[in-house]
């Protein structure tokens, strides 16, 4: 029975030892998925939206709650409908294969147009001409060969930039406006924020030749419950109505023009996903601290720039860092369910589950990407086929452009690129900004270098580029296992205990007994008075019948004693 009882035990600490090994090699994906699964069990009630609506596009969980928060599956929460709520709902229900057509109607129905953007149609032409432009009512201007404009500008515009365009009354947005002109000629439509001497060119920009037409309509809308709109609702609405296949067209420019005032919602993230620009790629890149980006919150931030990035060394470098900064259970940001949603959903995205009905993935027949991208290359979105994350369906493949076309270079041997590199038709590392020399000693030695360190982190004495600190972390989270190593030596000794105890017993007898080895009772033989030692068995005469020696002493009964003793263990 003793030797089964230790067969069990080494049984249970093998397997107990395996599950431990196992649980740390888990993946950071794997551990991130674990954890949330723990933290929203049972409790997607008690979630507020944002989290179920994360949590469901993270591990496809909270669907039916999430559900629950509308006003009648029109708007989200039902408490009180808000822009940036129903967007969120949309997206996830939308990936979890839910109807959110009477969602997207009622964030369609909420727009308006801003108040506070100016409009402008520029005419150009490489010489004077005369041209006639249309709101219903044709008036006739003159463009002499300094551009300026003079004559009738009509109802709808005013002479506007020292003459050079025409401002466009906002009681004409969204009139047809026709030009004309008698010699070749480009038309295009203008725009910036009240107050501001920045001006921005639509993308609409149309030419012809003499006696030609070109056409214009101003359509500029944002989203709005109460009057006003508030730029990071449009944000979250924006991907909504791209993720479910809306033109967006008309929102960019209240978008752009409002990003320069709203750069800690880290705007390039979103519109380099609605656009495709190369600029705003730019600008998520150059934002890169060592692996994370911070405008407002580290991890939010993170997971807005993973959502814009895919397959690039931006991405890989964010991994590694989220890597290091997991916590033990496998959560970011102690546990916040928000944000360890968010990083998933952004970083590992998952097709839906199960996917939405009547619907095929998209690849390998079709193309995931972003809608910018497929805008781009004047593809059409595809309604019935599906993609991970904020991708969509496009029945063209992604322009393919080379380091050059992106305006990058190929750093030399000896230099890397001052920020994170991407990858293009003919390189896999182009970089958009500058080659810099090599890594310095801190990075070599495997530490980062940064403005500041994390609170988990500690500096280190390796040099660093001029104005930051060689940081190094204190406890590498989720990589030290040396908590496994003492448990697996605690629970040997256990067994060994188990195994030894009679043994452990006489030695600790011993110890307690105060049993000193070695320590013998010397004693000199006797001889009667008189007599001489003749030979060796002549020194003790057999006819003594008292001992020849003194008395046993006190050591010597202790020692009987414990002898006894030991001897009845033994048995």
């Amino acid at each position: 029975m003793k030797k089964i009882g230790v067969l069990i035990s080494v049984f249970l600490f093998v397997l107990l030892l395996a599950t431990l090994i196992s649980a740390a090699e888990n993946t950071t994906e794997e551990k991130a998925i674990s954890c949330l699964e723990n933290k929203v069990k049972d409790k997607c009630s008690s979630l507020n939206l944002e989290q179920q609506a994360f949590t469901l596009l993270a591990i496809s969980k909270c669907k039916d709650e999430l559900k629950k928060q509308s006003n009648n599956n029109e708007c989200y929460p039902s408490s009180g409908c808000k822009i940036k709520d129903t967007s969120l709902a949309i997206l996830a229900l939308k990936h979890a294969g839910t109807d959110t057509k009477k969602a997207e109607d009622w964030l369609l129905s909420k727009k308006k147009i801003p108040s506070d953007l100016e409009w402008y149609l520029e005419i150009d032409s490489s010489q004077a001409t005369t041209c006639k432009i249309s709101d219903g009512a044709t008036k006739t201007i003159s463009i002499d060969e300094n551009k300026k404009i003079s004559g009738d500008t009509g109802t709808c515009f005013s002479l506007a930039n020292n003459n050079y365009w025409l401002k466009i009354k906002s009681s004409c947005f969204n009139k047809n406006i026709t030009v004309s002109c008698d010699k070749g000629f480009i038309s295009t439509l203008l725009y910036k924020k009240t107050a501001s001497n920045i001006w921005h060119v639509s993308s609409d920009v149309k030419s012809d030749s003499s006696g030609g037409k070109t056409e214009h309509q101003v359509e500029s809308y944002c989203f709005s419950v109460s009057g006003e709109c508030n730029y990071e609702d449009n944000l979250w609405a924006s991907l909504a109505l791209t993720k479910t296949n809306h033109k967006i067209k008309t929102f960019l420019p209240y978008l752009i023009i409002f990003s320069e005032d709203n750069e800690n919602l880290f705007p390039s993230s979103f519109l380099y996903l609605v656009t495709s620009y190369d600029e705003y790629l730019n600008q998520i890149l150059s934002l890169q601290k060592d692996g994370y980006w911070k405008l407002n919150q580290e991890y939010y931030d993170t997971a807005l720039a993973l959502l814009a990035l895919s397959e690039s060394d931006a991405e890989s470098q964010a991994k590694d860092w989220l890597s290091q900064v997991q916590g033990t259970d496998g959560c970011w940001n102690s546990g916040n369910i928000r944000d360890t949603a968010f990083l998933l959903w952004a970083g590992w995205p998952k097709a839906p589950s199960p996917p939405p009905p009547d619907t095929t993935n998209c690849e390998p027949t079709y193309y995931c990407m972003s809608t910018g991208e497929c805008d781009e290359v004047e593809g059409n979105v595809l309604r019935n086929y599906y993609c991970s994350g904020l991708k969509v369906c496009c029945d063209k493949p992604k322009k393919q452009e080379t380091c050059k076309d992106k305006g990058g270079l190929v750093c030399e041997t000896g230099k890397t690129c001052s920020e994170a590199t991407i990858s293009t038709s003919d390189e896999e590392e182009c970089c958009l900004a500058d080659c810099e020399a090599e890594t310095t000693k801190c990075e070599e030695a495997g530490y980062n270098c940064r403005t500041s360190c994390l609170d988990t982190e500690e500096s280190v004495s390796y040099d660093c580029e001029s104005g930051k600190t060689c940081c190094k972390v204190k406890v590498p989270v989720g990589k030290s296992y040396w908590w496994v190593w003492l448990l697996a030596i605690l629970i040997v000794l256990v067994i060994l205990g188990i195994i030894f105890r009679n043994r452990l017993r006489v030695l600790i007898f011993k110890l307690r007994g105060g049993f000193k080895s070695g320590e013998v009772t010397k004693t000199r033989p006797y001889f009667p008075p008189g007599s001489a030692p003749v030979g060796l068995r002549r020194m003790i005469p057999p006819a003594i019948s008292r001992p020849l020696i003194k008395t046993a002493t006190k050591t010597d009964k202790e020692l009987e004693e414990t002898l006894k003793k030991l001897r009845e263990m033994s048995k």
